[in-house]
C-alpha cells in the first residue's frame, strides 16, 4: 500500500506539518500526516512527521511545497531584520506585552509604522508572499494592522476592511460590505499568543466569510501560534515570555514598562 504514497517532506514540528498538509489539501492534493504523535513532546516529534501524498500527485505536491517554502526567503528575513534595527524597534528591558505576559524583549511597531518607506517595503513583501491566495478582501486589525492591511490590499488590488474592539468585543464598523462566501486574508503586525487574530477568524466565520490565510509582520511565538489556516510571517522569532507570577525579571525588581496599546495579541 505504501508504494501508492510518497513522502514529500519530513517535519519536526506539528504546527508546520499541519500547515503544509492543509495547504496541499486546499490545492487539491490528498495529503496526510504519518507518525504525527510518535515521540512528540511540546509539539516536537522526535522521529519526525512525514507529509505523504499519492504517488501520482507527488510531482505536483513537491512543486507546491517548494513554492510555499520559498514564500519567505532568507533574503526577506534579513531585510526585515535590518528594517527593525534601522527603526530602533527592537528593544531590551522588562516589558508587559499586550497579551499580559512579561518579556525581556519588545518590538516597538510604532517605530516601524511611522516610516512610510519601511511600511511600503514590508507590505510589498507580505503581498508577494500572499499573492497565490485568491482573496476578495484583506482584513487589518486595529490599530497597527490597519496600516499594514491597507498597504497589502493596495498591493494585491483587493478590497480592504478593518476590525476593532467595541466594548471589549471584536467587531466591524458599519459601512464595510462583508458578504457571506467572500474569501479573506487577515493581516496583523506582531503576535505572541495570537488571541486577537483568533477572535477575528471566529468573527469572520460567524459572518460566513472564508479565511484563506493570515499574514504577519513578526511571529514572536517561534512558529507555535496556530490560527487553523496557513500563517505567513515575514519574520519568526522565539522570544521567551513569562506569566507575571513566574517572571524572573519581576523577581529581580527590574522596572516594568507597559508599551503598546490595550489590544490583546
Amino acid at each position: 500500500i505504501m508504494d501508492k504514497f510518497k513522502t514529500v517532506r519530513t517535519y519536526d514540528n506539528s504546527v508546520e506539518a499541519n500547515l503544509a498538509k492543509n495547504y496541499l489539501i486546499e490545492n487539491g492534493i490528498e495529503a496526510s500526516l504519518t507518525d504525527e504523535f510518535v515521540g512528540e513532546i511540546f509539539s516536537t516529534a522526535i522521529k519526525g512527521i512525514r507529509l505523504v501524498v499519492p504517488a501520482d500527485q507527488y510531482e505536483e505536491a513537491e512543486g507546491i511545497i517548494s513554492a510555499l517554502s520559498e514564500d519567505v526567503s532568507d533574503g526577506d528575513k534579513s531585510e526585515v531584520t535590518e528594517i527593525l534595527e534601522d527603526s530602533e524597534a527592537l528593544l531590551n528591558g522588562h516589558f508587559q506585552l499586550t497579551s499580559g505576559l512579561h518579556s525581556q524583549q519588545y518590538i516597538e511597531k510604532i517605530k516601524v509604522i511611522n516610516k512610510p518607506e519601511h511600511v511600503e517595503t514590508l507590505c510589498k513583501m507580505l503581498a508577494d508572499n500572499l499573492k497565490n491566495y485568491d482573496a476578495d478582501i484583506v482584513i487589518g486589525l486595529a490599530m497597527g494592522g490597519i496600516v499594514l492591511g491597507y498597504e497589502v490590499a493596495k498591493s494585491l488590488g483587493k478590497r480592504f476592511a478593518f476590525s476593532q474592539r467595541k466594548d471589549g468585543v471584536m467587531t466591524f464598523r458599519q459601512g464595510f460590505d462583508l458578504q457571506p462566501g467572500m474569501k479573506a486574508i487577515i493581516i496583523e503586525d506582531i503576535v505572541t499568543t495570537g488571541s486577537s487574530v483568533k477572535e477575528v477568524v471566529a468573527l469572520l466565520n460567524r459572518l460566513e466569510l472564508d479565511v484563506l490565510a493570515v499574514g504577519l509582520l513578526v511571529d514572536r511565538s517561534g512558529g507555535q501560534v496556530d490560527f487553523g489556516v496557513p500563517t505567513i510571517p515575514l519574520l519568526t522569532l522565539s522570544i521567551e515570555a513569562f506569566q507575571p507570577d513566574d517572571c524572573p525579571l519581576c523577581a529581580k525588581n527590574v522596572p516594568l514598562s507597559r508599551p503598546g496599546s490595550s489590544d490583546r495579541k
